[in-house]
C-alpha cells in the first residue's frame, strides 16, 4: 500500500526546484535527537554550524551539498528558505510631530475606516505586547516614544539598533523578495501613481493639522524608492501599531540585515524568542510563496502557547496562497481602500482571514514620516485589532475577528469569498469582546479549514466509507461513486482517527473554489435577438450545426431556470440542496453564450438547439469547495447516459489556485469524465501573474483550458498608441503554452471582452460582451468566464457532426482554429507574459 499523506494544514505542499551549484555552500535547517552532537555531525558533513534554535534541536548548518541519506544523529534536514524585504514605493513627508499618547496621524482616513478612535475610547492594548518581526526601528522616533519594550537584533546580536535620520530612499524596499515571492512588482503594479493618486488630497486629508504637521506639497515630496532594502519597513509597521493600540507594548525583532535579506530559520528563531519572552500577538509583515516547515512548526508552538499570529497576504494580486497567512491557525490579512474595495495590489483567496485598509496609510519612517500601500500595513492594523481585543479576553480572539468584520462581498463581486471574513471594524470588535461571539454566516470558502476529502484504496465501498467516518466522530458530506472518496467535516481528533485507518489514502483540505468571476456591467431587456460578438467571432449557428441532440452541463451558480431564452433540462443538480436556480448570475451568463435559444429575444448561443443541464456547485457569492464540485462530477457521472439527450460536454467556468496532483479524488473524478468521452472546457482563469500549471482544474491534462481575446478591435484616447486589434490576447487572462505530450496548456483561446479601450492615460478597460441576465434580458460581462461557454459550444456542434473522443476533438479544435501562428496578438498590459505559442482562436464548424 503506498504510504499515506495528510496534509492537516492547508494543502499540499508546493513543489520548489532547487538550481544549485554544486560548488556553492548551500544552507539547511537540521533536526537532531536527543544528546546528538551537532558540530560532530557538521563536520562528517564537511560544514560548519551558523546557528542554534534556543529550546529545540534544531541546527542551521552550511553544507557543501545536500547528502543523500540522512547522517546518525540527524531526524530530518531542509533547505532554509531565504526571504528578503524589497521593494516599497510611498512618499517621504516632512512633520514635526511630537511624542505622546497618539502619533499626529492616528485619526487618518483608513484608521477612521476602521472605526479605531471610537475603539480606543474602550479598549487601548494596555497589558499586550506584540512582537513585529521586521528590520530594524527607528527607535529614537517621536511618534514611538514609550510604545517600546525590549526587544532582539537576531542579525547583529544585539538590542535593534537605532537608525535615526538616514536617507529616505529604498531601492528594493517592500516587504517580499520578487525573485522567490513576486509579492509586489512596484514596476508594473505602480500602486501609487503620484500622477494619479493624489494622496496628499487636502481635501480628503483634512485630518492634517497643518499648525503642528507641515508635510511636504506634492511636488515636492520625496519619493521613496532606491537605497538600503531593509530601512524603514519596520518603523512604519511599528508607527501603525503604535497609532491603533497605542498602550500595547511593540516588542521589535529585527530578522532581516540592512540589504533587507533574511531567511525562514531567522523568522522561527524570532517567533520563537517571541513567545518565550511574553508577546501575546506577534505581526508579520512578510511571506513565503513555499510552505517552510521550520516557521509552520513554530507557529504551532506559538498558538498553543495562546499567542496569536498575523500576517501579510502578499501583494501580488494572486490567490496563490502566502505564507504563513495562509496557514489555519494564522490571520492573513488583504488590503482594500477607503471604500473597502480589493486594493490592486492585494492578494485574495486561501491567504486572507480578514482584509484592512492598505493604501495610502500615513505613519512613522526614519527621519521623518512616509505615505505608503501594501498588506505589510494592514497586517499591522489587523494585529493592533488584536492586542485591542486580547487587553479585554483572552480567549475567542479569532472568533471575535471575524464575527465582527464587515462584509464586503458586494462591493467586490468578482472576489466574492476570497476577502476573508471582510473588512475589520475596530469599535465593533472591542464592543463583542468577552461576550459569546459566533460568526452568523459560514466561512469563506477559502478558509473553511474544518473540511476534508478523505481518499480511501480502491474497492471500498460507501457502506464502508461511512462507517468509518462515524467511528473517527466525523460527519459526511458526499460519499462519492465517481471516485472512492467522501468529504466529511471533522475535528483534529476524527482527523486523527481516519489516520490510523488502514484503508485510508489520503486525506486533503477542502480548498475553496471560485466562479472565473467578471465584471457585469449594464443589463436591460431587448426589443430583439443580438448575436454576442463572442458568438459571431466563432462562428453564427446555422442549420445542421447548432448543437442539437448534445447534452451540455454548465458547473456554475445554477441557472435562471425560468428565463424564456433558456430551455434548461428538467434533471437538475444542486450541491447545496434544493432548487438549481441561479442566485448569482454568473451561471444565467455561461449557460446563455451556450444555449441561448435562436428565437426573437435576448441572445442567441453559439449551440441554441444543444440542451443545457443545471449543476450547481457554486453558491450564491459564486464560491464552493472541491467537495462541491467533486459532487457536481459525480452527478454529471451517474447520470449523464441516463438523461435525454446525453451530457457529452460540461462548462466549468471556475477554478482555484493549485497544481495537478493536489487533490487525487478532484483529478480522478475528471478522469472518470474523460474516460467517457465527456468534454471538459474550463476557463482558465483572470490573474496574469501565473501560469495553467497554476490552476486547477485547468491544469488537468485532460480538461481544454480556454484563455480569453478580444472579438472586436477597440478604440483609443491614447495619443500614444493606437486602438486594439480583435484577437489580441485579454489584458487579464492567465496563459500558458500547450504541451503535447502532457496536454497542459492552452487548447484554444475564445473572445472573453467585445473589445479593449486604450484610455487616454495609456492603461486598458475592457468593454463586456452581451449575455444573458439572471432574472431577464441581458447584461455585458468579460472575463475567461465567458470564453469557456464559447468553446463549449463550438464542442457540443463538433459532437453533433459525429466527432468523438475528447483527444480528436481538442486536434480539430486546435487544427482548425482561427489565425493559428498569428494570435492571440500580444497584449498591451505590462503585467502580461507571452507563453510563446499563438494557438489561435476558435472556431465551430
Amino acid at each position: 500500500m503506498s504510504a499515506k499523506r495528510l496534509f492537516l494544514i492547508l494543502l499540499v505542499l508546493m513543489l520548489v526546484a532547487f538550481s544549485i551549484d554544486a560548488s556553492a555552500a548551500i544552507t539547511v535547517i537540521v533536526e537532531t535527537s536527543r544528546n546528538a552532537d551537532i558540530n560532530s555531525i557538521a563536520a562528517s558533513l564537511g560544514g560548519t554550524v551558523l546557528d542554534s534554535m534556543p529550546g529545540d534541536s534544531k541546527y542551521l548548518l552550511s553544507l557543501p551539498s545536500m547528502p543523500s541519506t540522512l547522517p546518525s544523529g540527524v531526524t530530518s534536514m531542509t533547505l532554509d528558505t531565504p526571504v528578503a524585504l524589497p521593494r516599497f514605493r510611498g512618499s517621504a513627508l516632512s512633520a514635526t510631530g511630537s511624542g505622546g499618547p497618539l502619533p499626529w496621524y492616528a485619526n487618518q482616513p483608513a484608521f477612521n475606516r476602521m472605526n479605531a478612535a471610537s475603539a480606543r475610547a474602550k479598549a487601548t492594548g494596555r497589558g499586550v505586547i506584540i512582537a513585529d518581526i521586521n528590520s530594524q526601528v527607528d527607535v529614537s522616533h517621536p511618534a514611538l516614544q514609550g510604545h517600546l519594550t525590549t526587544g532582539h537584533d537576531f542579525v547583529g546580536n544585539s538590542d535593534p539598533k537605532t537608525r535615526t535620520g538616514a536617507t529616505l530612499q529604498q531601492s528594493s524596499a517592500s516587504f517580499l523578495d520578487q525573485s522567490s515571492a513576486s509579492f509586489l512588482d512596484q514596476s508594473s503594479a505602480s500602486f501609487l501613481d503620484q500622477s494619479s493618486a493624489s494622496f496628499l488630497d487636502q481635501s480628503s486629508a483634512s485630518f492634517l493639522d497643518q499648525s503642528s504637521a507641515s508635510f511636504l506639497d506634492q511636488s515636492s515630496a520625496s519619493f521613496l524608492e532606491s537605497g538600503s532594502a531593509g530601512h524603514g519597513h519596520g518603523t512604519m509597521v511599528a508607527g501603525i501599531l503604535a497609532a491603533v493600540a497605542p498602550d500595547a507594548l511593540i516588542m521589535p525583532l529585527r530578522a532581516f540585515d540592512d540589504s533587507g535579506a533574511g531567511d525562514a530559520f531567522q523568522v522561527a528563531k524570532a517567533i520563537r524568542y517571541a513567545v518565550r519572552n511574553g508577546a501575546q500577538v506577534i505581526n508579520l509583515s512578510l511571506g513565503f510563496t513555499s510552505d517552510a516547515a521550520e516557521v509552520a512548526a513554530v507557529i504551532d508552538f506559538a498558538v498553543a502557547n495562546n499567542v496569536v499570529v498575523i500576517a501579510a497576504a502578499g501583494n501580488s494580486n494572486s490567490s496563490e496562497p502566502q505564507y504563513p497567512a495562509a496557514f489555519p491557525s494564522v490571520i492573513g490579512v488583504g488590503s482594500t481602500d477607503l471604500q473597502d474595495v480589493k486594493a490592486s495590489f492585494s492578494n485574495y483567496g486561501q491567504s486572507v482571514f480578514v482584509s484592512a485598509p492598505g493604501v495610502n496609510i500615513f505613519t512613522a519612517y526614519p527621519g521623518g514620516y512616509a505615505v505608503g500601500s501594501g498588506t505589510s500595513f494592514s497586517s499591522a492594523m489587523a494585529a493592533a485589532e488584536v492586542a485591542l481585543i486580547r487587553s479585554l479576553a483572552t480567549t475567542g480572539i479569532y472568533n471575535t475577528v471575524a464575527a465582527t468584520a464587515v462584509n464586503i462581498d458586494s462591493i467586490n463581486p468578482a472576489y466574492a469569498g476570497q476577502l476573508g471574513y471582510g473588512r475589520i471594524d475596530l469599535l465593533a470588535a472591542v464592543s463583542a469582546s468577552g461576550q459569546t461571539t459566533s460568526v452568523t454566516r459560514q466561512p469563506p470558502a477559502s478558509r473553511n479549514f474544518g473540511r476534508h476529502i478523505v481518499r480511501f484504496e480502491a474497492g471500498t465501498v460507501k457502506p464502508d466509507r461511512a462507517a468509518a467516518a462515524a467511528r473517527a466522530g466525523a460527519s459526511v458530506r458526499f460519499n462519492y461513486d465517481v471516485v472512492e472518496s467522501m468529504a466529511i467535516e471533522a475535528p483534529a481528533s476524527a482527523l486523527r482517527g481516519l489516520m490510523n485507518n488502514p484503508h485510508v489514502m489520503e486525506i486533503l483540505p477542502d480548498r475553496g473554489v471560485f466562479s472565473t468571476g467578471f465584471a457585469p456591467a449594464g443589463g436591460t431587456p431587448t426589443s430583439s435577438q443580438v448575436t454576442p460578438s463572442g458568438v459571431t467571432a466563432v462562428g453564427a449557428p446555422v442549420t445542421g450545426s447548432d448543437g442539437s441532440g448534445v447534452g451540455v452541463a454548465i458547473m456554475d451558480t445554477g441557472i435562471d431556470l425560468a428565463n424564456s431564452d433558456l430551455a434548461v433540462a428538467s434533471q437538475t443538480y444542486s450541491a447545496f440542496g434544493g432548487s438549481c436556480n441561479d442566485d448569482n448570475g454568473h451561471g444565467t451568463a455561461v449557460a446563455g453564450l451556450v444555449s441561448a435559444l435562436n428565437n426573437t429575444i435576448g441572445i442567441v448561443g453559439v449551440a441554441p438547439n444543444s440542451k443545457p443541464y443545471c449543476v450547481k456547485v457554486l453558491d450564491s457569492t459564486g464560491t464552493g469547495a472541491d467537495s462541491s464540485i467533486i459532487a457536481g462530477l459525480n452527478w454529471i457521472y451517474t447520470n449523464w447516459n441516463l438523461v435525454t439527450p446525453n451530457i457529452k460536454v460540461v462548462n466549468m467556468s471556475l477554478g482555484r489556485a493549485g497544481t495537478v496532483n493536489d487533490n487525487s479524488s478532484y483529478r480522478t473524478a475528471v478522469q472518470q469524465l474523460y474516460n467517457l468521452g465527456i468534454v471538459v472546457v474550463n476557463a482558465v482563469g483572470n490573474d496574469p501573474a501565473v501560469g495553467v500549471p497554476s490552476r486547477v482544474p485547468a491544469t488537468y491534462p485532460e480538461v481544454f483550458a480556454i484563455g480569453s481575446t478580444t472579438a472586436l478591435k477597440g478604440t483609443t484616447s491614447c495619443k500614444l498608441q493606437s486602438a486594439i486589434v480583435a484577437s489580441t490576447a485579454s489584458w487579464y487572462t492567465t496563459d500558458g503554452k500547450f504541451d503535447p505530450t502532457t496536454k497542459i496548456g492552452i487548447t484554444i483561446s475564445a473572445p472573453g471582452e467585445d473589445s479593449e479601450t486604450a484610455t487616454s492615460t495609456c492603461g486598458v478597460s475592457s468593454v463586456g460582451m452581451l449575455t444573458l441576465k439572471k432574472g431577464g434580458g441581458t447584461m455585458r460581462a468579460s472575463g475567461t468566464s465567458i470564453s469557456a461557454p464559447l468553446v463549449a459550444g463550438v464542442v457540443a456542434r463538433l459532437i453533433q457532426k459525429g466527432n468523438t473522443g475528447v483527444e480528436n476533438i481538442r486536434s480539430i479544435i486546435r487544427s482548425g482554429a482561427q489565425l493559428v501562428g498569428t494570435a492571440p496578438y500580444d497584449t498591451r498590459y505590462v503585467g502580461y507574459t507571452f507563453d510563446g505559442q499563438r494557438e489561435g482562436v476558435a472556431k465551430a464548424p
